[in-house]
């Protein structure tokens, strides 16, 4: 399948309009198999850091961490 496409594997004289059926085979899933540190790195494109700044996030200026773990600690108690 390219772009919404199917390419046969051996040509077929089918004429156009003609209806088909497409079975899909399973891939196979990748989704359970252990990978290293390493090869997700690699996978996922990630980077290395420029700044330890870019750990902090996105965490709003006006907003106070003390406030949020309070709650977050009385929360959870």
């Amino acid at each position: 399948m390219q772009k919404g496409v199917a390419i046969l594997d051996t040509p077929a004289d089918i004429p156009d309009g003609t209806p088909v059926v497409i079975n899909v085979e399973p891939r196979e899933a990748n989704f359970w198999q252990n990978k290293t540190i390493s090869e997700l790195a690699i996978e996922q494109q990630v980077q290395p850091l420029r700044s330890l700044d870019e750990l902090a996030g996105d965490w709003p200026i006006d907003d106070s961490i003390d406030e949020f773990l309070a709650v977050l600690r009385k929360a959870r108690s």
